[in-house]
Protein backbone atom coordinates (compact mmCIF):
# COMPACT_ATOMS: atom_id res chain seq x y z
CA UNK A 1 0.00 0.00 0.00
CA UNK A 2 1.37 3.46 -0.94
CA UNK A 3 2.32 5.63 2.00
CA UNK A 4 0.31 8.86 2.24
CA UNK A 5 2.03 12.09 1.24
CA UNK A 6 3.40 14.14 4.10
CA UNK A 7 0.91 17.04 4.62
CA UNK A 8 3.82 19.46 5.08
CA UNK A 9 4.72 18.86 1.43
CA UNK A 10 1.11 19.48 0.33
CA UNK A 11 1.06 22.64 2.43
CA UNK A 12 4.20 23.99 0.76
CA UNK A 13 2.86 23.23 -2.73
CA UNK A 14 -0.45 24.97 -1.96
CA UNK A 15 1.33 28.05 -0.61
CA UNK A 16 3.49 28.33 -3.74
CA UNK A 17 0.37 28.81 -5.88
CA UNK A 18 -1.60 30.97 -3.41
CA UNK A 19 -1.92 34.69 -2.87
CA UNK A 20 -0.43 36.29 0.24
CA UNK A 21 -3.83 36.39 1.98
CA UNK A 22 -4.61 32.76 1.15
CA UNK A 23 -1.12 31.71 2.27
CA UNK A 24 -1.71 33.31 5.67
CA UNK A 25 -5.03 31.45 5.95
CA UNK A 26 -3.34 28.18 4.96
CA UNK A 27 -0.65 28.71 7.61
CA UNK A 28 -3.26 29.06 10.36
CA UNK A 29 -5.22 26.07 9.07
CA UNK A 30 -2.04 24.00 8.82
CA UNK A 31 -1.18 24.63 12.48
CA UNK A 32 -4.73 23.77 13.55
CA UNK A 33 -4.60 20.50 11.60
CA UNK A 34 -1.19 19.60 13.04
CA UNK A 35 -2.53 20.06 16.58
CA UNK A 36 -5.68 18.13 15.70
CA UNK A 37 -3.60 15.18 14.45
CA UNK A 38 -2.28 14.69 17.98
CA UNK A 39 -5.72 14.44 19.62
CA UNK A 40 -8.08 11.51 20.08
CA UNK A 41 -10.54 10.77 18.66
CA UNK A 42 -9.23 12.05 15.35
CA UNK A 43 -11.72 14.58 14.02
CA UNK A 44 -10.90 16.24 10.70
CA UNK A 45 -14.50 17.08 9.80
CA UNK A 46 -14.92 20.46 8.12
CA UNK A 47 -17.35 21.54 10.84
CA UNK A 48 -14.79 20.92 13.60
CA UNK A 49 -11.72 22.19 11.73
CA UNK A 50 -13.58 25.28 10.53
CA UNK A 51 -14.65 26.13 14.08
CA UNK A 52 -11.11 25.73 15.45
CA UNK A 53 -9.57 27.60 12.52
CA UNK A 54 -11.96 30.55 12.81
CA UNK A 55 -11.12 30.86 16.51
CA UNK A 56 -7.46 31.29 15.50
CA UNK A 57 -8.27 33.86 12.81
CA UNK A 58 -8.22 31.34 9.97
CA UNK A 59 -10.86 30.24 7.42
CA UNK A 60 -14.30 29.41 8.81
CA UNK A 61 -16.39 26.31 8.13
CA UNK A 62 -18.37 28.03 5.38
CA UNK A 63 -15.23 29.46 3.78
CA UNK A 64 -13.72 25.98 3.63
CA UNK A 65 -16.91 24.51 2.15
CA UNK A 66 -17.18 27.15 -0.57
CA UNK A 67 -16.08 26.36 -4.11
CA UNK A 68 -13.16 28.73 -3.58
CA UNK A 69 -12.07 26.69 -0.55
CA UNK A 70 -10.80 23.67 -2.48
CA UNK A 71 -7.21 24.32 -1.37
CA UNK A 72 -8.33 24.30 2.27
CA UNK A 73 -10.20 21.04 1.71
CA UNK A 74 -7.14 19.55 0.03
CA UNK A 75 -4.98 20.38 3.03
CA UNK A 76 -7.53 18.87 5.43
CA UNK A 77 -7.70 15.72 3.30
CA UNK A 78 -3.90 15.48 3.33
CA UNK A 79 -3.75 15.63 7.12
CA UNK A 80 -6.67 13.22 7.54
CA UNK A 81 -5.14 10.65 5.16
CA UNK A 82 -1.72 11.01 6.76
CA UNK A 83 -3.32 10.39 10.17
CA UNK A 84 -5.07 7.26 8.88
CA UNK A 85 -8.61 8.61 8.77
CA UNK A 86 -10.94 10.76 6.63
CA UNK A 87 -12.92 13.98 6.92
CA UNK A 88 -15.81 11.95 8.30
CA UNK A 89 -16.82 13.13 11.77
CA UNK A 90 -16.22 10.27 14.23
CA UNK A 91 -19.30 8.68 15.75
CA UNK A 92 -20.16 9.69 19.29
CA UNK A 93 -20.02 7.10 22.09
CA UNK A 94 -23.81 6.87 22.01
CA UNK A 95 -23.89 6.31 18.25
CA UNK A 96 -21.27 3.56 18.53
CA UNK A 97 -23.35 1.84 21.19
CA UNK A 98 -26.36 1.87 18.87
CA UNK A 99 -24.50 0.24 15.99
CA UNK A 100 -24.44 -3.54 15.80
CA UNK A 101 -21.94 -5.67 13.88
CA UNK A 102 -24.03 -5.70 10.72
CA UNK A 103 -24.39 -1.93 10.77
CA UNK A 104 -20.63 -1.56 11.15
CA UNK A 105 -20.11 -3.86 8.17
CA UNK A 106 -22.43 -1.67 6.10
CA UNK A 107 -20.53 1.49 7.04
CA UNK A 108 -17.17 -0.12 6.33
CA UNK A 109 -18.33 -0.93 2.80
CA UNK A 110 -19.05 2.74 2.01
CA UNK A 111 -15.97 4.48 0.60
CA UNK A 112 -17.33 8.02 0.39
CA UNK A 113 -16.73 9.63 3.83
CA UNK A 114 -19.64 12.08 3.53
CA UNK A 115 -22.15 9.39 2.59
CA UNK A 116 -20.76 7.12 5.31
CA UNK A 117 -21.24 9.82 7.94
CA UNK A 118 -24.85 10.45 6.89
CA UNK A 119 -25.68 6.73 6.73
CA UNK A 120 -24.05 6.15 10.12
CA UNK A 121 -26.15 8.89 11.68
CA UNK A 122 -29.33 7.50 10.10
CA UNK A 123 -28.60 3.97 11.27
CA UNK A 124 -27.89 5.13 14.81
CA UNK A 125 -31.16 7.09 14.95
CA UNK A 126 -33.09 4.16 13.48
CA UNK A 127 -31.68 1.79 16.09
CA UNK A 128 -32.43 4.19 18.91
CA UNK A 129 -36.08 4.58 17.93
CA UNK A 130 -36.42 0.85 17.28
CA UNK A 131 -35.15 0.14 20.80
CA UNK A 132 -37.56 2.66 22.26
CA UNK A 133 -40.44 1.10 20.31
CA UNK A 134 -39.56 -2.37 21.57
CA UNK A 135 -39.54 -1.11 25.15
CA UNK A 136 -42.95 0.50 24.65
CA UNK A 137 -44.38 -2.68 23.15
CA UNK A 138 -43.12 -4.75 26.05
CA UNK A 139 -44.25 -2.46 28.86
CA UNK A 140 -47.25 -0.51 27.63
CA UNK A 141 -50.87 -1.06 26.73
CA UNK A 142 -51.51 0.87 23.55
CA UNK A 143 -54.68 2.98 23.69
CA UNK A 144 -55.92 4.51 20.47
CA UNK A 145 -57.59 7.87 20.92
CA UNK A 146 -60.40 8.21 18.34
CA UNK A 147 -61.41 11.68 19.43
CA UNK A 148 -61.44 14.29 16.73
CA UNK A 149 -58.36 16.41 17.21
CA UNK A 150 -59.09 18.69 14.26
CA UNK A 151 -58.23 22.23 15.19
CA UNK A 152 -60.91 24.74 14.15
CA UNK A 153 -59.54 26.84 11.30
CA UNK A 154 -60.27 30.06 13.14
CA UNK A 155 -57.83 28.94 15.87
CA UNK A 156 -54.99 28.32 13.42
CA UNK A 157 -52.55 31.25 13.08
CA UNK A 158 -52.93 32.58 9.55
CA UNK A 159 -49.74 33.27 7.64
CA UNK A 160 -49.27 36.06 5.15
CA UNK A 161 -48.15 35.05 1.62
CA UNK A 162 -44.68 36.41 2.43
CA UNK A 163 -44.47 34.33 5.62
CA UNK A 164 -45.68 31.24 3.78
CA UNK A 165 -43.02 31.58 1.10
CA UNK A 166 -40.34 32.11 3.76
CA UNK A 167 -41.32 28.89 5.56
CA UNK A 168 -41.48 26.94 2.31
CA UNK A 169 -37.99 28.12 1.40
CA UNK A 170 -36.69 27.18 4.87
CA UNK A 171 -37.37 23.48 4.20
CA UNK A 172 -37.10 23.44 0.41
CA UNK A 173 -35.00 20.89 -1.46
CA UNK A 174 -33.18 23.76 -3.16
CA UNK A 175 -32.00 25.19 0.19
CA UNK A 176 -30.95 21.75 1.47
CA UNK A 177 -28.93 21.14 -1.69
CA UNK A 178 -27.39 24.61 -1.70
CA UNK A 179 -26.26 24.38 1.92
CA UNK A 180 -25.36 20.65 1.75
CA UNK A 181 -27.91 19.89 4.47
CA UNK A 182 -29.97 16.73 5.04
CA UNK A 183 -33.46 16.50 6.59
CA UNK A 184 -33.69 13.48 8.90
CA UNK A 185 -36.92 11.47 9.39
CA UNK A 186 -37.30 13.14 12.80
CA UNK A 187 -37.39 16.60 11.21
CA UNK A 188 -33.86 17.35 12.35
CA UNK A 189 -31.62 19.14 9.84
CA UNK A 190 -27.95 18.15 9.67
CA UNK A 191 -24.97 18.99 7.52
CA UNK A 192 -23.45 16.22 5.41
CA UNK A 193 -20.74 15.91 8.06
CA UNK A 194 -23.33 15.13 10.76
CA UNK A 195 -23.38 18.54 12.44
CA UNK A 196 -26.83 19.52 13.78
CA UNK A 197 -28.19 22.63 12.06
CA UNK A 198 -31.75 22.52 13.46
CA UNK A 199 -33.11 20.34 16.25
CA UNK A 200 -35.44 17.37 15.82
CA UNK A 201 -38.95 18.31 14.81
CA UNK A 202 -37.93 21.49 13.02
CA UNK A 203 -38.82 20.50 9.44
CA UNK A 204 -41.90 18.50 10.50
CA UNK A 205 -43.26 21.41 12.53
CA UNK A 206 -42.91 23.80 9.59
CA UNK A 207 -44.64 21.34 7.23
CA UNK A 208 -47.58 21.00 9.64
CA UNK A 209 -47.91 24.76 9.98
CA UNK A 210 -47.90 25.13 6.20
CA UNK A 211 -50.51 22.37 5.80
CA UNK A 212 -52.84 24.13 8.25
CA UNK A 213 -52.59 27.30 6.18
CA UNK A 214 -53.49 25.71 2.84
Amino acid sequence: MTNPVNPHIIFEELCEKATKRTTEALQILHKVLECQSQLQPLDFSIATIGRLSKAKGGPSTQTIRNRTGKHFQQLIDAWATYSGTTRKKPLSVRQKQLLNNNDTHILDSIDDPVIRAVVGSLIAERNKYRDQLNVMKANSDIIIDHRNKHVPREHVPQLTPLETEALKDAISDELMYRESWVVMPTGQVKSTTGEEIYKRGYANALRKLLELNI
